[in-house]
C-alpha cells in the first residue's frame, strides 16, 4: 500500500471564509434584545412596586421579581432576574433590596448584586433614574461573566 500523496492532482479549493458582519450581527441581535428585555423587565418591576398589597412599605413579603431568558448566547447565564426583596436584618422592616442576578437553571448555581437599599419609594425612584436600564444590563454581564467558570 502506498502512503504517499499524488502530488499531481491538485484540486483548488475556493474559501471564502467567515463574513464578519454575519458573526458580530448575530451578537448584535442578542445585545439589542437584551436592551429591550431589560427595559421590558424596569417597566413590569415598576409596576409591581407602586402596588402597596404587593411591595408595602413597611413589613415583611414574598420577593417579588421579573425574569427573561438570557438572549446572549455568549454569556454563561440562563436568566436573569430583576428583585425587591426584605432584608433580613433585625431593625430594616422598613427597608428594601433592589437587586440584580444571574443564574445558570440545570444548576445550582447563580450570582446577585445589590443595585440599592432604601424605602420602597427609594426602590421606585430607582427604577425611575435616567439610565437605569444600562445600569442593570451591565450588572447582568458582569455577574454572568462570573458563572463562565462553574
Amino acid at each position: 500500500m502506498d502512503n504517499r500523496i499524488n502530488q499531481n492532482k491538485i484540486n483548488n479549493i475556493k474559501f471564502s471564509g467567515v463574513k464578519p458582519s454575519n458573526v458580530n450581527s448575530g451578537l448584535t441581535k442578542g445585545v439589542e434584545k437584551m436592551e429591550e428585555l431589560v427595559k421590558k423587565m424596569v417597566s413590569d418591576l415598576k409596576n409591581k412596586a407602586k402596588n402597596k398589597d404587593i411591595v408595602p412599605s413597611k413589613g415583611d413579603f414574598d420577593v417579588v421579581w421579573e425574569e427573561f431568558e438570557n438572549p446572549d448566547k455568549s454569556l454563561s447565564a440562563t436568566h436573569f432576574l430583576l428583585k425587591i426583596s426584605v432584608p433580613k436584618v433585625p431593625g430594616a422592616e422598613d427597608k428594601r433590596y433592589l437587586e440584580a442576578a444571574a443564574v445558570k437553571r440545570g444548576s445550582q448555581y447563580g450570582a446577585e448584586s445589590v443595585i440599592c437599599l432604601g424605602s420602597t419609594q427609594e426602590v421606585l425612584d430607582k427604577l425611575n433614574e435616567q439610565g437605569i436600564e444600562q445600569i442593570i444590563k451591565e450588572k447582568f454581564i458582569k455577574l454572568a461573566k462570573g458563572l463562565e467558570d462553574i
